[in-house]
């Protein structure tokens, strides 16, 4: 298989996924209720109010009534935010997305991703705990 051919074939593979990802992300709604349950509020992926349900009696609420449509709302935005995050999944999970964000990410902040570290050795961990220890010992525990 040629390159452009491999290249043409990710392409489609991702386009595909990306389809799929928009229509998921269409169907979202979050939910969230507020004041047992007698408020509730519905938004969409991107956390814009869709519904909204109040009771009847809504001025017994008073005052408290604007804290519990927040209430309602804020519950709803993390519904449909959990429910986006996994229905971006199969993009965002792909390595050769991945890797397209954050070569995107570090174009527009301008600073590299940190490298990752490997984990330390056990020799090197008794080694910088040696290294605290005696620095402690040498200038105080009280500073």
């Amino acid at each position: 298989m040629s390159d452009s051919t491999e290249i043409d074939t990710t392409l489609a593979e991702i386009r595909a996924k990306a389809d799929r990802v928009r229509a998921a992300m269409a169907k979202i709604r979050g939910v969230g209720r507020a004041g047992n349950g007698t408020i509730f509020a519905t938004v969409d992926a991107a956390g814009r109010l869709r519904d909204l349900h109040l009771p009847r009696d809504v001025s017994r609420l008073g005052p408290r009534l604007a804290d519990l449509i927040l209430e309602a709302t804020t519950a709803a935005e993390r519904d449909a935010a959990k429910q986006a995050a996994a229905a971006t999944q199969p993009l965002t999970g792909d390595p050769r997305v991945r890797t397209g964000i954050e070569a995107v990410r570090e174009t527009i902040t301008g600073t590299p991703r940190p490298a990752k570290t490997k984990p330390m050795t056990e020799q090197e961990i008794q080694a910088a705990d040696d290294a605290y220890f005696e620095r402690m010992n040498r200038t105080g525990w009280r500073q």
